[in-house]
């Protein structure tokens, strides 16, 4: 709401990236992106935008001393070259035919502005070329936007329609519910499978769900990163995926609002392969493997899980501690409240045994966006090492051919779903709760678009 980004994905093109800060993109060899940008758009603060902007924003993000939380989303950038006022080069350290999926995270900021009142004081007062401007936050309590009445033309935004958005914290489920009955609030995120009912009934709410990039997984550490356990057995970890209900679980928690998946990537990404299938449930063949592994009483293993943003996390974790203690699995449950201490602990190779995760892919409609955040044996969060898969991986993300590229994520799902390093459970929805008398639609990037929502007649 607040920023632009150089590209931009529309739902009317079926989130495509394409042209919006940046007017067009060109690649002029297998490692230089061109982008022209867009003249006469001004920052809220009336600094211009210009391709200084943009090589200040990208530099900045890959500094690791910003600590920018979206600096793994481009670390493909070797070098940003500004050729005049309103024309840039990204160079790559490597081919990356992805580069425009992540371009539509660059949330470009104004350089003098930054460098004026330093990056905390940036944080609680921020400036972009959006559609609304900051108004007001207070810390777990709001953030107040108005509508920027300057807002560049031709945005593939669109003009803003609501004079003032107002985003609340309201952390319990049930007072969010209670919320949008009454009017209290317009649109709330993650509404439970069994409240729909209760929204739809009522007389001034309604719901918008769609499917979403996130991939709800078991992840494992089949490498032995945090510490040795039974799981590094392939034989085992077939066990772990034959004993989980997955059709029972997305049919009881989750509603139906949610489909099974076979793959950690998600059908909306490009190089998904809808050839791979999900194990059955066979606890029997479970108990089988588990007793030629060597385990034919079973073991304790540790379950990580966090305090996720996504509808049913814990009741999904519930139900798969419950089918593995059918086979003789014994699930500790270490839980972390705080995601930002999830992540850190991931990084550092800390989470033992298996997670139950969550990834949205930043907001990528590409392969590479999970499989090599994942399962890249040198990505910071995986915990698979595979040279095989490590090689697979590679060709997926530097192959400019896009038919070579879908053949070798094609191979590394399979791969993946042999080996058994993951066990995604199912492809997500977002239910979102809102006022009848407003035009809006969720979202399948998970980004909420309220800038383009509208009061009906």
């Amino acid at each position: 709401h607040l920023y632009d980004t150089l590209l931009y994905r529309s739902p009317e093109t079926n989130y495509k990236p394409g042209p919006c800060l940046a007017s067009s993109i060109k690649n002029l060899n297998a490692s230089t992106w061109e982008l022209k940008l867009r003249q006469g758009v001004k920052f809220h603060n009336g600094e211009p935008f210009n391709a200084e902007a943009v090589k200040f924003t990208l530099e900045r993000i890959l500094d690791p001393a910003t600590g920018s939380v979206t600096r793994g989303n481009f670390t493909w950038i070797k070098e940003v070259k500004i050729v005049d006022e309103f024309t840039v080069q990204i160079v790559t350290a490597k081919p990356f035919p992805a580069a425009p999926e992540f371009l539509t995270l660059s949330y470009i900021v104004p350089p003098k502005y930054v460098k004026q009142v330093g990056g905390e004081e940036f944080a609680k007062k921020p400036v972009g070329t959006g559609p609304y401007k900051f108004v007001e936050w207070k810390k777990a309590e709001h953030l107040i936007v108005d509508a920027n009445t300057a807002y560049w033309k031709d945005s593939p935004k669109g003009m803003p329609k609501i004079k003032t958005i107002v985003f609340r914290t309201i952390p319990e489920t049930t007072t969010q519910i209670a919320e949008l009955l009454s009017g209290g609030v317009d649109i709330i995120r993650n509404v439970p499978p069994d409240q729909i009912s209760v929204v739809k009934d009522s007389p001034n709410a309604t719901v918008s769900a769609t499917k979403i990039l996130r991939v709800n997984s078991l992840l494992l550490d089949s490498s032995g990163r945090a510490s040795q356990t039974p799981l590094m057995n392939q034989k085992v970890r077939q066990a772990v995926a034959y004993a989980i209900n997955g059709d029972e679980m997305l049919k009881t928690i989750l509603g139906g609002y949610a489909e099974r998946t076979a793959t950690g990537v998600n059908p909306l990404h490009f190089g998904f392969d809808g050839s791979v299938t999900p194990y059955p449930y066979d606890p029997e063949l479970a108990k089988k493997l588990l007793a030629e592994a060597g385990y034919p009483n079973g073991f304790e293993i540790t379950m990580n899980t966090y305090s996720g943003t996504i509808t049913s996390m814990d009741q999904m974790a519930d139900a798969v501690t419950g089918y593995l203690s059918k086979v003789g699995i014994k699930v500790k449950r270490r839980h972390i409240e705080d995601v930002g201490t999830w992540t850190k602990s991931g990084q550092q190779g800390k989470l033992e045994g298996m997670q139950y995760y969550s990834w949205g892919s930043n907001s990528i409609f590409d392969a590479d966006a999970i499989m090599y955040a994942l399962a890249y044996s040198k990505e910071p969060l995986s915990y698979t090492k595979d040279p095989a898969l490590d090689a697979l991986l590679d060709e997926g993300r530097t192959q400019l051919d896009s038919k070579k590229r879908m053949e070798a994520y094609a191979k590394a799902q399979k791969l993946m779903h042999d080996k058994v390093y993951w066990i995604p459970i199912n492809v997500q929805y977002t239910i979102e709760g809102m006022n009848k008398k407003l035009n809006y639609q969720a979202s399948s990037d998970e980004m909420m678009r309220v800038y383009r929502a509208s009061w009906k007649d």
